[in-house]
């Protein structure tokens, strides 16, 4: 197969990416070189001046902030071997009782294909949903497994605060919210961890504003959403929705700690890197792409390898539109 092939392959694998990335994606950049160039835009909040009908136009002089950097965003670089042991092996197609024929040997290799893309796919959309968690509720993603490592911030800093039964946490949710859009963002959502949500029930303030709101709170607190690890908590007049996230992979949670976070997913994105390989290109073109899939004969010809490679960068376009409260519950 060639790779563009195996990467439409790869792309119709029906893996759902996760509620982060899902939120979190709504701009995506592509770089024509191996670095994302980020350009941060800032506008000083200004009002036209008013007169009368005929009046003299005025002059003003308005600035745009720009900033831009070149990042390298990280690589997503793994593969998997198909090999003459894997076709051959017996039922390894569940819908093959037993290899009696060429084409029950054709459907194994066939299924072993299809499987062998979905593992790998979702290991990718894992490690991006890691990465937008990492993201969001550190204001940077650092990674170290011993061999390689990886770290990129975004200058957010998150701040500490304290939740008890008698903290005004509506009306301090409503000032975060303020001052939020005074730097120009409007969160949409609020992400609180586990021990949040608890202490939010024990809050006086937080259960009278749900009583205000007219709204029963086992349906808000059990309202359905389609994601194993996102809970729509509450609606409360003046804030965005309230969501539980407790997203984990392989048994480690993608937050850690008690968080409080709220998010302008306008302020932020994904960009990913321009991907140059001999095997995709033979004149080595640059290919501006989300992610490719290809494979390598190896083993004089007894095995081949299917390869996958992204190069992500999510990021935070401004730190204003991203804010992190690590929250100590009393």
């Amino acid at each position: 197969m060639d790779w563009v092939f195996l990467t439409r392959l790869y792309r119709q694998v029906p893996v759902a990416p996760g509620w982060l990335t899902k939120q979190l994606s709504k701009n995506v950049d592509y770089s024509p070189i191996p670095k994302v160039r980020l350009v941060s835009e800032t506008n000083s909040l200004s009002m036209a001046t008013l007169g009368n009908v005929y009046d003299s136009p005025v002059a003003v002089s308005t600035t745009v902030n720009l900033s831009e950097t070149l990042v390298n965003p990280a690589q997503i670089f793994e593969y998997d071997d198909i090999t003459e042991q894997l076709i051959f092996a017996e039922n390894y197609n569940p819908q093959v009782l037993a290899i009696s024929n060429a084409g029950d040997v054709i459907s194994s290799k066939d299924y072993l294909y299809w499987k062998k893309l979905t593992t790998l796919k979702q290991r990718v959309q894992n490690r991006i949903e890691w990465m937008f968690a990492k993201m969001i509720s550190t204001g940077q993603i650092q990674y170290n497994d011993g061999t390689r490592q990886f770290q990129v911030s975004f200058g957010v800093t998150p701040t500490t605060y304290n939740l008890t039964s008698t903290t005004k946490i509506v009306s301090d949710l409503r000032e975060m919210v303020k001052e939020m859009k005074a730097a120009g963002h409007s969160p949409e959502f609020i992400l609180i961890t586990d021990g949040v949500e608890r202490a939010l029930w024990d809050n006086t303030q937080f259960t009278k504003a749900l009583d205000k709101t007219g709204a029963s709170i086992a349906q808000m607190r059990y309202q359905e959403v389609k994601d194993p690890f996102v809970m729509f908590v509450a609606a409360i007049e003046g804030l965005p929705p309230i969501y539980l996230y407790t997203g984990e992979i392989g048994g480690e949670s993608l937050i850690s700690g008690e968080k409080i976070i709220l998010v302008d997913p306008n302020a932020v994105g994904i960009a990913y890197g321009a991907i140059v390989n001999a095997h995709l290109d033979k004149n080595m073109n640059p290919i501006q792409a989300d992610v490719v899939s290809w494979e390598e004969v190896t083993d004089f010809g007894a095995k081949k390898s299917l390869f996958v490679m992204s190069r992500p960068l999510p990021y935070i376009l401004s730190a204003n539109g991203v804010m992190i409260k690590n929250v100590t519950i009393a």
